[in-house]
């Protein structure tokens, strides 16, 4: 029972995560190379290096803990990391200069 719930939980947190670093994905794609050289301490093409190493760590550890009942592991929760920072970070300094 405790490991069904365990389980579960792995489960959960690795599709939440794979959600965000695909969310912070796209936004970043979308976004102009100008709003990262005017509010970001990081050019468009490092974010979107350490976004789609994210993005394939976070995929690969989500597929492996959905299909293999395996643990999230150190790479997903560094995705997980990656893409929360530029949410935080980057998409809220666009988000408070655009009008």
């Amino acid at each position: 029972m405790v490991l069904m719930i365990e389980y579960g939980l792995q489960a959960g947190l690795a599709l939440v995560g794979a959600g965000m670093v695909i969310w912070a994905m796209f936004d970043a794609v979308r976004r102009p190379a100008s709003s990262f050289e005017n509010h970001s301490k990081q050019t468009k093409s490092t974010w979107l290096l350490i976004l789609g190493a994210a993005l394939i760590f976070g995929l690969g550890s989500a597929s492996l803990t959905i299909l293999y009942g395996g643990r999230m592991g150190l790479f997903g929760l560094a995705s997980i990391v990656a893409a929360g920072v530029y949410l935080a970070g980057p998409k809220r300094e666009f988000q408070m200069w655009s009008y």
